[in-house]
């Protein structure tokens, strides 16, 4: 039975430690220390070996930790139990993965400030207008008559696979300057890392947008690594004017202990969870089930005036589903407190706040 809403896991914050074999003492912390721990050893889930200050630590926890992963921590208790709280993860290669850039990024919207403000930095007109149309091309498909590939489209040009684009153009020989413009055109990321480029690094609303950008991709590479989900903000411009975010996350089907799918395309089902908040009908929640050509959903919102106009429209997302081939087992629409259902998606990756570590002898 498909549940729209369950507390993944790894969203336990506790985590327990003890030393490990070769150490005599417990670590020596302070109150509001900030330390760094290295992830040694994950040989499960809830199972993990830590090197803080020099000391090995094994750590029971429901936060997921990979191996070769430096933790930063702060110290919030120190009795009767040290408790340390997770604050971000860094990237061997990639840098420290910060998640509160990409709250931020939520509630401020940098696509928005960044298309209301691109005109003040002197760029060309071309430029100007590639942009433009870059921009409108992501933002407003969603109302255009999308079409199946929608999300590929989107991820392909939103700038989350700028890295990966330009490494395939090196690989195949063809970063002449005619492809390597066209990709840059192309890719929301490349064009705002051109622009930033021209203006000699002043543009905050560039650096801005870029900072989001390099978060949300560092968040999906620990995503897919630790429990294949991808996380995608959503710019969204409505054909009546407002500029807001979503929030899409994509849990896809588990591999097996030898890196393959556990079973055939189409056989594991995998899930769509959307989050939008609307001035007028506030926060929506939409969790999808897709298994083969069957989908379940539930609709979780806070207002009867909201719920009473989904539930009007389920017979034409029915009826659209359909009309490409798949069947709908079930769709429910529920009220939940406002707290409940606008919650971030990302803490079904990582929470930022809450996760605390603590230590035991």
């Amino acid at each position: 039975m498909f549940k729209a809403i369950s507390n993944p896991p790894f969203s336990v914050p506790k985590i327990s430690l003890q030393l490990g074999p070769d150490s005599t003492s417990l670590v020596e912390l302070f109150k509001n220390e900030v330390v760094k721990g290295k992830v040694l050893k994950s040989s499960a889930l809830d199972t993990a070996l830590l090197l803080i200050k020099g000391r090995r630590v094994m750590a029971r926890t429901y936060v997921p930790l990979r191996e070769g992963r430096v933790l930063s921590l702060k110290v919030e208790e120190i009795s009767p139990t040290p408790t340390l709280r997770l604050l971000g993860i860094k990237f061997p290669d990639k840098g420290a993965l910060n998640i509160s850039i990409i709250l931020s990024a939520i509630k401020e919207n940098p696509w928005r400030s960044l298309f209301e403000n691109i005109h003040h930095y002197g760029l060309p007109k071309e430029a100007l207008s590639l942009f433009r149309e870059l921009m409108n091309d992501l933002s407003l498909r969603l109302f255009l008559n999308p079409p199946p590939e929608l999300l590929r489209i989107f991820i392909e040009k939103s700038g989350l696979s700028w890295e990966a684009k330009l490494k395939k153009l090196l690989i195949n020989k063809k970063i002449g300057g005619d492809n390597l413009n066209r990709l840059i055109e192309g890719d929301l990321k490349g064009m705002v890392s051109r622009f930033l480029a021209l203006k000699e690094e002043k543009g905050v609303f560039l650096k801005r947008f870029l900072s989001t950008t390099k978060s949300t991709q560092l968040l999906n590479r620990f995503g897919l690594e630790q429990d294949r989900k991808i996380f995608l903000p959503i710019p969204i411009q409505f054909p009546n004017g407002p500029f807001t975010v979503g929030q899409l996350l994509i849990h896809l089907p588990q591999k097996g202990k030898d890196g393959y799918r556990r079973q055939k395309i189409g056989k594991e089902p995998f899930r769509i969870t959307f989050l939008l908040d609307l001035s007028n009908l506030g926060p929506l929640r939409a969790d999808v089930t897709v298994k083969a050509k069957e989908i379940e959903g539930k609709f979780l919102l806070t207002r009867e005036e909201a719920k009473l106009l989904i539930e009007e429209s389920i017979p034409i997302f029915i009826n659209r589903m359909k009309e490409r081939g798949f069947s709908v087992r079930c769709i429910e629409c529920h009220l939940r407190d406002h707290e409940i259902v606008k919650e971030s998606l990302i803490k079904e990756i990582i929470q930022e706040e809450g996760n605390t570590i603590s230590l035991v002898v």
